[in-house]
């Protein structure tokens, strides 16, 4: 292959791996509206998409061999094809086959695995084929087999970030997840015809028999011990994988982010590693460093900046003269209701934000990551004829070991040390690398020298990494007396309490707070009031409480379930009701309270039993993952739960999700709480209600014993019922874009709409 047809196929490369990153974004989304966004779920959907590219780079590694160059061409060109078929009809898949015949058929999730595991496999299957492909048809000498594979992957991560960013803040934000998908699948099938027409171009001789080279060069010596090499990778590919979780974890709490977080945060993620692939590739070609030692001493590099990171994080600011600054960003909701972007200041701040906080965290472990890459293709590649077989399993171990990584962090080492203590633990690991490379070294002086500096200094920064609580602590500008942190998988919460004050927080995010405020606690209390005869009650979302606490405080009703995603604000919260929070000791001492931990539409729509008020939690609507609750498709699901005459209450933030509300209950009244800076909220109904005063109040005063609020809240409660004046909401405007759908959630990309 020439020059010239071995950069249009770099190109080409570059751009399949941005059409795999928008349809990861994408499917992982579309999937979640069903399958739910806890842990659980996202697992699921982790394991089946790097499960299919594990395979697929076997089989594309045992094919490459025994295709010959130009053969696998064709084949990479074909397995586009099928990629791009496939992405045309996976909304359809995922969305509406799943809701129509698979949630009939479980509820414990055994079936949502297969279905999605089967369906993830087709096209990660055909991902997965790519590089080894790929890599069979540009390699001519083996000796070239590091530094090309090595700018192959860095081409095709470059691909993935501009994916991940361009999906992240334009696509699904102006065309929606259908219109996104379209692109990606456009993007396949065209890069199929063009690499079918670069196919016709390349010569017949470049195909010739497996395990031979056109150069009679078999360099099988450079070969052996591959499969140590390969299992080591897929260690080394656990850890990062690991680091990558509590890496966008904190990244997360840093920025309080809206829904362009996650896109930003991946695609600076890529750049970096790809960054990284393409100077080890460089390195690899120009000075021809011993591979093994160089493999070896970039991973213990990952270790000690991993390590390195957090103490860089809390300290760096300071040792700039900026640690009021940094006091004052943490102290705020930071870019958690959006972009306010002033003067030089709010600009500086973003700055910190997005780009200089991942860049102190994350930038060198994941620059190693990538430059080590190179390395270990070099040190498993023997001969042409098993070039893809080698490639393939060190990419199906390196995938093998990123899952092994992802449950092994998300399930048992964040909710056993938390985040911080979790990237000591992971860093610590590879001291061993650095102890194996002085070994390698020990001919060396130079080498065994910079080896043991690096056992050292990494044995330091473990001891000298801060605790899990004292991070956490900065990251709320908090003293570390005043905050208590509880983390698992799903969330990092924490309680921040002044004097006389707790506050509840998601992520580094404030939430609400302890003593309940009238509004949260309102649109629990006032549909079950408003209600005949409300005997079973559901509260989406926990957060300090207050709407539960309302919801259930009417006799009347018999069962009250609240499912909360972030499972730990429960044990935060009983922990504050040993501390003269009575709300909350009574909540969790009465009877008919069900707390559930889970995504609460999963749970609605699994649930067998019929409803008479539902209550949803004060999502932001910029928060990532919003759109699944303020949806025109979720007020249906509820609405198919609700017996008749039932009611659902919630705040609504924004035009579209009243208008979603309405167009599912044409029956909506409004509420405003002049306590709470007159904020709003909503109770609806298919059927046609009134708001009865009189017997609004009576009901609440014959709460009698059963009332369980302070002398004070009890009288502007009372107040609230004797004054406000609900209004009928305006007409619901029905046009699209003035709807928020589960395929299209406009007000979540708020930058867009």
């Amino acid at each position: 292959m020439n020059r010239t047809l071995r950069a249009a196929l770099f190109l080409v490369f570059a751009v399949t791996g941005a059409s795999a990153l928008i349809l990861q974004v994408v499917w992982q989304r579309v999937i979640s509206m069903h399958a739910g966004v806890d842990l659980y779920s996202i697992t699921t959907v982790v394991a089946a998409f790097l499960g299919g590219i594990g395979l697929g780079s076997i089989s594309g590694g045992w094919l490459a061999d025994r295709l010959g160059p130009r053969k696998s061409i064709l084949t990479f060109s074909l397995s586009n094809a099928g990629i791009g078929a496939f992405s045309l009809i996976s909304i359809w898949l995922f969305y509406d086959v799943y809701r129509d015949s698979i949630v009939p058929l479980e509820s414990e999730g055994v079936v949502s695995f297969l279905f999605h595991f089967a369906l993830l496999l087709i096209p990660t299957f055909l991902m997965g084929l790519s590089l080894p492909l790929v890599s069979r048809g540009v390699v001519g000498h083996i000796e070239d087999a590091g530094p090309l594979i090595g700018r192959l992957y860095a081409a095709n991560t470059v691909g993935a970030a501009s994916g991940a960013a361009v999906s992240g803040w334009f696509l699904l934000g102006n065309l929606g997840f259908e219109g996104s998908v379209r692109v990606a699948a456009s993007l396949n099938l065209g890069a199929a015809l063009v690499v079918l027409a670069l196919w016709k171009s390349i010569s017949e001789r470049a195909d010739y028999p497996a395990g031979t080279s056109p150069h009679g060069n078999t360099a099988e010596s450079r070969g052996r011990g591959a499969g140590g090499w390969i299992i080591l990778y897929a260690i080394t590919g656990a850890i990062a994988l690991g680091l990558e979780v509590v890496f966008f974890r904190i990244v997360d709490g840093v920025i309080r982010s809206n829904s362009y977080t996650f896109a930003h945060v991946l695609s600076l993620y890529l750049v970096l590693f790809a960054a990284g692939a393409a100077l080890g590739a460089r390195t690899l070609r120009k000075r021809k460093p011993n591979p093994a030692r160089a493999f070896l001493l970039l991973q213990s590099l990952v270790g000690l900046s991993a390590l390195l990171g957090p103490l860089l994080l809390i300290r760096a600011p300071r040792l700039a003269g900026l640690g009021n600054e940094a006091h004052s960003y943490f102290s705020s909701h930071g870019y958690l209701d959006g972009f306010s972007l002033n003067n030089a200041g709010d600009y500086a701040k973003l700055g910190f934000a997005y780009l200089v906080a991942p860049l102190l965290l994350m930038g060198l472990p994941v620059l190693c990551m990538g430059a080590s890459f190179p390395f270990v293709q070099a040190l498993v590649a023997s001969d042409l004829g098993h070039l893809g077989r080698r490639t393939g399993l060190l990419l199906f171990g390196n995938v093998a070991g990123n899952v092994v990584g992802t449950l092994l962090t998300g399930f048992v080492l964040i909710d056993a040390f938390g985040s911080f203590g979790t990237l000591r633990i992971l860093g610590s690991v590879l001291i061993t690398a650095a102890i194996a490379g002085a070994w390698l070294s020990r001919g060396q002086k130079r080498g065994l020298a910079v080896a043991l500096a690096l056992v050292i200094l990494m044995v330091v920064g473990a001891f000298a990494a801060p605790s899990n609580e004292a991070a956490w602590a900065f990251m709320h500008a908090a003293p570390l007396d005043q905050i208590d942190v509880e983390e698992d998988s799903s969330c990092a919460n924490a309680l921040k309490q002044t004097e006389g004050f707790s506050e509840m927080y998601v992520n580094a995010a404030s939430q609400n707070g302890y003593p309940f405020d009238d509004f949260h606690v309102l649109i629990g209390l006032t549909p079950v009031l408003m209600h005949d005869s409300p005997a079973r009650g559901l509260a989406v979302g926990l957060g300090i409480g207050a709407t539960t606490y309302g919801l259930m405080q009417d006799p009347r009703v018999d069962l009250v379930e609240t499912v909360e995603v972030c499972g730990k604000e429960i044990d935060l919260l009983r922990t504050l009701s040993h501390e003269n929070a009575w709300e909350l000791e009574f909540m969790f001492e009465d009877q008919r309270i069900d707390l559930l931990v889970g995504d609460g539409r999963k749970h609605l729509l699994r649930a067998s039993r019929e409803l008479d008020v539902v209550t949803i939690d004060t999502l932001r609507p910029t928060s990532a993952f919003s759109g699944n609750l303020y949806s025109v498709e979720f007020y249906e699901l509820v609405a198919s739960k609700l017996r008749e005459g039932g009611l659902i209450a919630q705040w609504a933030p924004t035009s579209r999700a009243l208008n979603s509300l309405q167009s599912v209950f044409p029956h909506v009244v409004q509420f405003s709480v002049e306590s709470y800076n007159n904020s709003v909220f909503v109770v609806g109904s298919k059927n046609p209600f009134t708001f009865d005063r009189a017997g609004v109040l009576g009901r609440f005063d014959a709460l009698g014993p059963e009332l369980r609020f302070s002398e004070s809240q009890a009288q502007s409660l009372r107040h609230f019922f004797e004054s406000v004046e609900p209004q009928s909401a305006p007409p619901a405007n029905a046009r699209s874009d003035q709807l928020n759908r589960d395929l299209f959630p406009r007000d979540e990309y708020f930058l867009n709409n």
